[in-house]
């Protein structure tokens, strides 16, 4: 056998985090510090979406101080083994507290070892994937991804007519340092002061996560972009919201705030 590979489980072993993994969640639910406690390693470090850390102590004072949430379930849980230790990678779906009860899907990778017979979790890690986009909707999810492909490539060739059109005619921008235009012609006047600096390189918007609404009309699309002028470079986050027209996808309103800029040309906007 390969140094490292996974070794099939004993039952006991694979019901021990199975279980575990609905307590877990459920603990959230129920507000049982405890089961925490007993499932927590006491030297557990977890990672939440945002990438905030937090130890057993924190999360057993989550658990306890409330609120919690109304609802979790996991799903499409996968078990690997290698010898006392166990890597648990599934689906969590949860629903907030009242008022809001604010839905989440989450992807969870949890790091199991087992001590003297117990199995305890040591690490977990969560991934915020968004809200989830129906399958039949998964398509238009890619079709938004090659628009804006196309529009960071008409961008990058300084090509007004090849990045206009995706916009619709009253679409919001707010820029990178908070003033803002509606129109298509506030966008234009906007890229040709751009397009005609001959220390403007490109701007690159990258989506991180695109999301359909359940009726296939509408999207957000979430990213980081970067601008590129000689030697300075800057960028930040953004948002896009799309929508289906008669001739498909096409933006509604863009969002952008900068986070960071390197270079001579940085200013303290």
């Amino acid at each position: 056998m390969l140094a490292g590979a996974a070794v099939a489980p004993e039952a006991d072993d694979l019901a021990a985090i199975t279980s575990g993994e609905d307590a877990f969640g459920g603990a959230f639910v129920t507000g049982d510090a405890g089961t925490l406690d007993r499932l927590l390693d006491n030297g557990f470090v977890g990672a939440q979406g945002d990438g905030g850390l937090y130890d057993k102590q924190q999360a057993m004072a989550w658990v306890r101080d409330g609120p919690n949430n109304t609802f979790d379930h996991v799903e499409d849980l996968i078990v690997r083994f290698f010898g006392d230790t166990a890597v648990a990678q599934g689906h969590e779906s949860e629903r907030g507290a009242a008022p809001e009860f604010k839905p989440l899907r989450r992807v969870f990778t949890d790091t199991w070892v087992k001590r003297n017979g117990t199995w305890r979790i040591v690490t977990a890690s969560d991934i915020d994937p968004g809200a989830a986009t129906a399958p039949a909707f998964a398509a238009d999810g890619d079709a938004i991804r090659a628009l804006r492909a196309r529009s960071n490539a008409a961008i990058r060739a300084h090509d007004m007519a090849g990045f206009l059109p995706v916009f619709a005619d009253d679409a919001v921008f707010v820029w990178s340092n908070g003033t803002s235009s509606v129109g298509k012609a506030g966008l234009q006047a906007f890229f040709a002061q751009d397009f005609a600096d001959p220390a403007f390189g490109t701007y690159i918007r990258t989506p991180a996560r695109v999301s359909v609404s359940e009726n296939g009309q509408r999207a957000v699309e979430h990213g980081t972009w970067t601008a590129l002028k000689r030697d300075t470079r800057y960028g930040g986050d953004y948002l896009a919201h799309w929508f289906k027209a008669s001739t498909g996808w096409q933006i509604r309103g863009e969002l952008y705030v900068k986070l960071y800029c390197q270079g001579p040309l940085c200013t303290p906007e």
